[in-house]
């Protein structure tokens, strides 16, 4: 089946927002012969947003430890994991079926994977998901009838999409506005990347109304796991659907995603019990025993036999890691199992994928879920409630809030613009408001962001000044883009815990 919806050579596009075109660095130096995609990696790993992943957590939230996980390696492991799959699955791709894979994309898909491993976890705020769930429950309940009636008057049409990507608030959603917008560089479009890129980290291609569907909804409605969630902000719709036209991906999730999910679900899985035995909260029996509850087939049984051999020879050679080597030893392995098994099932499901007929997570198809799911249960069932976990978790939670309670009170004072001066003055802000604590509370947000906002606001009120939805973004840009410690201690400071 070769006339498909979906199109490689349009889904590696190289095209960026900027220009609408691809650019052709040969121009300027002859010797520039990468892909559009190992251009974007370029741009990207060098930034001040990834290096900002060294202190956001992975599992552990403020751990000094120097091997347990952060965001920046995680995402590295991704980023490799995604790069391996890809290259495995453009050259089966290109030998079987040439005429939809040419020759001129192989290389292609594997330094895409490689750019979208790098940045899916870009937006995420700190102390990870809780810090998500934090934000999500404070907008929640500030969004009473009088917050709404402000939200309504200056932009009636979009209001209710403009609130629930607040109280639906999703990191991945901040990766999209971060990528195609908050690096102020030059102009607001950020790193300018390329479309394909753009497009392969949205996960949940819908709105923060078409998203955001439980379990429950999705089986009754027959819809996929692309709807769990939502992708893009309310102001960046607009750079969504040129997204979405320039890869010709119409409404479904860009092939590239399937494997960027599966690369993201392989490198954590099983890399949350290494972290977990290496902070004591697993021990030999209970991953044998979890695994021996899952695992059924030849495969999955030759993992849990060579972990138990391991972790036998290690006792006999009397080694004090003999419990973390085994599992790093297993970790490999299982890592290989799950690899080969979802550039099979990609494969197998190409078609189906291209002709947007498939929505559903490629590693839970495949043979290897059992896998994953052993190694799921070990951190949901002992890695997560774990004291420490818990203890820094409710830590964040209340630094997220009390952050948002100190800067969304600032931003949505009806006083802050001095319109006459604001003309003038990008940043300036009415005198009387900047010398009061709500003022200074402002001009405590970084310039970048409150320039992008001032410059490129996207509504704003009768007054010409920045709507309360683009004043509500500001601050959580200037929250998601904290690393855990400044977030902990710029909330001390402003608390007088702390100078």
């Amino acid at each position: 089946m070769e006339n498909t919806r979906m199109q490689w050579n349009q889904l590696l596009s190289g095209v960026r927002l900027r220009d609408r075109q691809v650019k052709d660095r040969t121009k300027d130096n002859e010797y520039d012969l990468r892909n559009d995609f190992d251009d974007d990696y370029t741009r990207l790993v060098i930034s001040s947003a990834v290096r900002r992943l060294q202190d956001k957590a992975q599992v552990f939230p403020l751990d000094n430890s120097d091997f347990v996980r952060t965001r920046l390696t995680h995402s590295h492991e991704v980023a490799t994991i995604g790069r391996s799959l890809g290259i495995s699955v453009e050259k089966y791709l290109h030998k079987q079926k040439p005429n939809v894979f040419q020759e001129e994309s192989v290389g292609k898909l594997s330094a895409l994977l490689a750019v979208a491993g790098l940045v899916h976890d870009l937006g995420n705020p700190p102390f990870g998901h809780f810090g998500e769930a934090a934000i999500q429950k404070f907008f929640q309940e500030w969004f009473n009838k009088e917050n709404v009636k402000k939200l309504t008057s200056t932009a009636p049409q979009n209001a209710k999409q403009m609130q629930a990507d607040f109280e639906n608030f999703e990191g991945n959603a901040q990766s999209f506005r971060l990528l195609t917008k908050l690096n102020g560089l030059v102009d607001e479009y950020s790193y300018n990347l390329s479309v394909a890129s753009l497009a392969s980290i949205l996960k949940y291609p819908r709105s923060s109304l078409e998203g955001n569907k439980n379990k429950k909804e999705r089986q009754e409605k027959k819809l996929g796991v692309s709807y769990k969630k939502f992708g893009y902000m309310t102001s960046e719709q607009d750079r969504f659907e040129l997204v979405r036209e320039y890869t010709g991906i119409l409404q479904f999730r860009h092939p590239a995603t399937f494997l960027l999910e599966a690369a993201d679900d392989i490198a954590y899985s099983a890399a949350d019990i290494e972290d977990g035995c290496k902070k004591k909260v697993l021990d030999y029996s209970i991953i044998t025993d979890v695994f021996a509850e899952f695992f059924e087939s030849e495969e999955e049984k030759y993992l849990l036999e060579s972990f138990r051999k391991d972790y036998k020879q290690n006792t006999e050679e009397r080694r004090s890691d003999r419990l973390d080597n085994a599992v790093q030893k297993l970790r490999i392995k299982a890592q290989g199992l799950m690899i080969h098994e979802v550039v099979k099932t990609f494969l197998c499901l190409h078609d189906q994928i291209l002709n947007g007929e498939f929505d559903n997570e490629i590693l839970a198809c495949s043979k290897a879920a059992k896998v994953r799911e052993a190694f799921q249960t070990l951190a949901n069932k002992y890695i997560f409630p774990s004291q420490e976990i818990i203890t820094r978790e409710l830590v964040g939670w209340k630094v997220i809030r009390g952050l948002l309670e100190i800067f969304v009170s600032a931003v949505s004072s009806d006083n802050i613009y001095d319109v006459k001066e604001l003309e003038r003055d990008i940043f300036k802000i009415h005198g009387e408001f900047a010398r009061s604590e709500k003022g200074k509370n402002f001009m405590l947000i970084s310039d970048n962001y409150r320039y992008l906002m001032q410059r490129y606001p996207f509504s704003i009120q009768a007054d010409k000044s920045p709507s309360l939805y683009d004043r509500l973004l500001l601050v959580t840009d200037f929250v998601c883009g904290m690393t855990d410690t400044y977030a902990l201690e710029l909330y001390q400071k402003l608390s007088g815990i702390k100078l």
